[in-house]
């Protein structure tokens, strides 16, 4: 019985299963499709202030230490899982990779090359580096179509192309899809004015803002004097297909608020809600704190637009019903989470699929619904950075179970 796991997708459901895997003897490896690790957390900024908010970002870099040190830990990133097929109880995997690179030593960081990418996002610079990565993903060279745009550009040919992929099989005794979750696209809200009124951003993009420190580039080239949060954007929402709750949007949207309160306490912060959702312990001590220093109106607003200065203007109605115009330097859209492709070609047809569209069960179960699969972390359902952790537990402990049994022939 091969005792290794493939595990798809290197955000901290992925890594924090790998070394759960490790520290029960299991080797896997980690297949992820960015040009580095750490999925969406790797963005996110830490929530603290005088105390530490238990937002969870920071287990992001003691996991990410702990998989890059274990001898049992093989990580692929810029790679993509081609096929999977099933061999009695094994599965044998076909993973390209393509290293397109930005040689870091060479670069200057002049931006010709960012100016000349006809793709948006295939150039990326995450929020916890400054490095330039290629998205191999969105490169149009991974993609069948030509290009060297930035190679040819860079001055200090710093940009090295690969031509082609390179291919690895893996042969493994079991599969854990950690691919975590997709944001609820805001244009699908054209009342909110994502992408039409100028301020009008995600969480996720103020989170990314907060965490490299340049608050002023999110509002008109100066720091905003007033910003607004709306909740349940993409989430609760029948008529969306999300008619759920995304559980971890008021958590975040409430520690952001309390962060630019700590660090800039001119700032006036509004939060637009349906109702407080606290899904997480001693919660309502952070809530309670909050309301000290932040305005919260029990209203969803019913259009976003432009006023006569340019800046965001956000129309609700107030509690007796009367049509109410506030007009905000920032608002920031809490978008949900929503399921995304499990990235697990092959065919495979009792894989489970929630009542919420995502993976797996709907008890919070780690089975994927074929034997040998398994799911961890976001991509069963929307959970916090502490609850998928402890959902990667879970599922090294039923992977072990898993292998154990098949060892003996169970």
């Amino acid at each position: 019985m091969k005792k290794e796991t493939l595990i798809i997708g290197g955000g901290i459901s992925g890594l924090s299963l790998a070394w759960e895997l490790s520290s029960l003897g299991i080797s896997s490896t980690i297949v992820e499709k960015a040009p580095f690790m750490g999925g969406h957390v790797s963005n996110f900024a830490c929530k603290a202030t005088q105390t530490c908010q238990k937002c969870g970002a920071c287990q992001l870099e003691d996991y990410l230490s702990k998989a890059f040190k274990a001898d049992n830990v093989n990580i692929l990133v810029s790679s993509s899982v081609d096929s999977v097929a099933q061999t009695g109880s094994h599965f044998m995997a076909k993973v390209s990779q393509r290293k397109s690179i930005v040689i870091s030593d060479k670069c200057d960081d002049c931006g010709l090359c960012l100016k000349v990418c006809p793709v948006e996002g295939a150039l990326i610079r995450p929020a916890f580096d400054s490095r330039l990565y290629i998205s191999n993903e969105k490169c149009l060279n991974s993609n069948g179509v030509h290009c060297e745009a930035c190679a040819q550009i860079c001055p200090q040919d710093a940009v090295e192309l690969q031509k082609k992929s390179q291919e690895v099989e893996l042969e493994v005794g079991a599969i854990a899809l950690c691919t975590g979750f997709a944001p609820y696209d805001p244009t699908q809200k054209l009342k909110f004015g994502y992408r039409r009124v100028p301020g009008v951003i995600t969480t996720l993009e103020l989170d990314s803002i907060l965490r490299t420190g340049n608050f002023q580039s999110a509002a008109f080239g100066e720091a905003p004097k007033s910003i607004a949060f709306i909740q349940c954007v993409g989430s609760r929402d029948p008529r969306s297909g999300t008619n759920y709750c995304s559980q971890v949007c008021c958590g975040v949207s409430i520690r952001l608020a309390c962060l630019i309160k700590n660090r800039y306490p001119e700032i006036n912060v509004t939060i637009f809600y349906m109702d407080i959702q606290t899904f997480e312990r001693e919660f309502d001590s952070t809530l309670d704190r909050a309301k000290n220093d932040i305005d919260f109106i029990r209203a969803m607003p019913s259009e976003i637009h432009s006023d006569e200065n340019g800046f965001p203007a956000v129309i609700y109605h107030g509690g007796d019903e009367t049509r109410q115009m506030i007009p905000f330097d920032l608002v920031v859209l809490a978008v949900g989470i929503v399921p995304r492709d499990p990235d697990l070609p092959g065919s495979f047809p009792g894989l489970w699929k929630n009542r919420d569209g995502f993976i797996g069960s709907d008890d919070n179960d780690v089975n994927a619904g074929h034997p040998g699969i398994f799911v961890a972390g976001a991509a069963q359902g929307p959970k916090s950075i502490s609850a998928c952790i402890s959902h990667s537990i879970m599922a090294a402990s039923q992977i072990k179970r898993y292998l154990d049994r098949a060892e003996r022939g169970e």
